[in-house]
């Protein structure tokens, strides 16, 4: 795989292997290699056996790890398009993969591929004795070298998504006739569902650039995805029948129009965003569950994002969560072991989480604020954050929000002392010293007084 390391990739720019302020993971977490030497894994799915699959973007294979471990023959092996010798067109391959929400009494796989420089196919296959076979073409569209998109989701009505970028003809994406520059639903056979925003058609919703990462909240059942910009890139919250902009807008439109939905998230310059997932899992602490996390191709991150209940519609925190790698980072899923997976051009990593709380500490509480009228109100969203203290210095951040409930807990923290630290637009900060230990849950109420204009 060396020879991809300085090409560029799918998502259009060239690779900036930016070397960022060093960061670590929390405390206790361990990135471990899965395997060291993946043939560019664009993207991962897992399944409810344990298994991960994961796509090979120029050899047209889908492989397989179990228990841990690589396993010697491919689940698949498609005949792909493939571009990285042609310049200006680096769109084509192996793109998405997503497992039918019943792959445990159905054993079928999707997935998104180029088998011709100027066509895209999203194609089923089942698993048979971990041997996909069986081809059933879901739907097959115009393509071309470049912004093809090519993620895969399946909403909880079990229809699903597929995102597709402009083809490098940017005014496809504001056309409704045309599939290009758009989110698109359709059932599991390719038909239309009754409910799409136009009749007959699979544009769920259009003004997209291209598209490498999409993803569905575990508890409001909404789609997020992400968006490469030129300069700009975005988070955007999924709604049926929404226009993204461009190409008459990137982020945020420079003048409000309420034709156009604008990103929760704008991140300038652009890191080309890939994959995303929310962590569904039990096993990292509590903190961190439900959150969004994802990659990048040009830093090598995998962020996190916190989103403020109980809409989870707009964000509340960004942090990097995966310091940066050496290469780019292309997708990131949760396992069924509750080990989040994550991928860079060259590799399959999970990220392990401390032990339980049997071996760490923590803390919880509510955080409540009081107006000048001497009246209280639960505070959500309110951002909290421990910060670990070693001889009085901050060694790290462990962060969270308050839910719908003005609650926060942090698990799975070492013991120790802690300054915590609690804030709200339009209230005073709160700080307070605390010391935690192992097997001794700490309670810790906040209260917040309303700041005086």
């Amino acid at each position: 795989m060396t020879g991809y390391r300085n090409v560029a990739f799918f998502c259009f720019f060239f690779l900036l292997f930016v070397d960022h302020a060093s960061s670590e993971l929390p405390s206790g977490f361990q990135v471990e290699t899965v395997v060291p030497d993946a043939e560019i894994p664009v993207a991962l799915t897992a399944v409810d056996d344990g298994r991960i699959f994961y796509a090979e973007l120029l050899t047209g294979a889908v492989r397989v790890i179990q228990d841990g471990v690589l396993l010697s023959e491919p689940f698949l092996t498609l005949d792909v398009a493939t571009s990285f010798d042609v310049g200006g067109a680096r769109g084509l391959g192996l793109l998405g993969l997503a497992a039918d929400p019943n792959f445990s009494e159905n054993g079928f796989l999707y997935v998104m591929y180029t088998p011709t420089p100027n066509e895209i196919v999203v194609s089923r296959f089942e698993d048979v004795a971990g041997v996909g076979i069986d081809e059933v073409e879901i739907l097959r569209q115009p393509g071309d070298g470049k912004h093809n998109g090519g993620r895969l989701v399946f909403l909880q009505d079990n229809t699903f998504l597929i995102t597709r970028g402009d083809t490098g003809f940017k005014d496809f994406s504001q056309d409704p006739a045309l599939v290009q520059g758009k989110i698109l639903r359709i059932n599991v056979d390719g038909s239309i569902p009754d409910d799409n925003p136009i009749a007959d058609s699979p544009v769920y919703a259009l003004g997209v650039r291209n598209s490498f990462g999409i993803a569905v909240h575990p508890i409001t059942g909404e789609g997020f995805f992400s968006e490469n910009g030129r300069n700009e890139d975005e988070i955007n919250m999924l709604h049926a029948g929404g226009n993204y902009g461009w190409p008459i807008c990137a982020g945020n439109c420079i003048s409000p129009d309420p034709q156009f939905t604008d990103p929760i998230l704008n991140i300038t310059p652009s890191i080309c965003p890939t994959g995303m997932d929310f962590y569904s899992a039990n096993t990292f602490p509590e903190q961190y569950r439900n959150d969004l996390f994802f990659t990048d191709c040009n830093t090598g991150q995998v962020q996190r994002i916190k989103l403020l209940p109980p809409l989870y519609d707009k964000v509340v925190m960004l942090e990097n969560f995966v310091p940066g790698q050496t290469m780019g980072t292309l997708d990131v899923k949760t396992g069924t072991d509750g080990m989040l997976y994550f991928t860079t051009f060259d590799g399959v990593f999970r990220v392990a989480p401390p032990l339980g709380n049997e071996a760490a500490a923590e803390v919880s509480g509510f955080v409540s604020g009081v107006r000048g009228d001497g009246s209280q109100k639960t505070i959500v969203g309110a951002k909290v954050v421990l910060k670990e203290r070693s001889n009085g210095a901050t060694v790290f951040k462990h962060k969270t929000i308050t839910d719908e409930q003005g609650r926060y807990h942090f698990t799975g923290l070492p013991a120790g002392s802690y300054k915590l630290v609690v804030k709200k637009k339009g209230y005073n900060k709160e700080k307070n010293i605390i010391s935690l230990e192992v097997g001794n849950p700490e309670d810790f109420d906040i209260v917040l007084t309303e700041k005086l204009s």
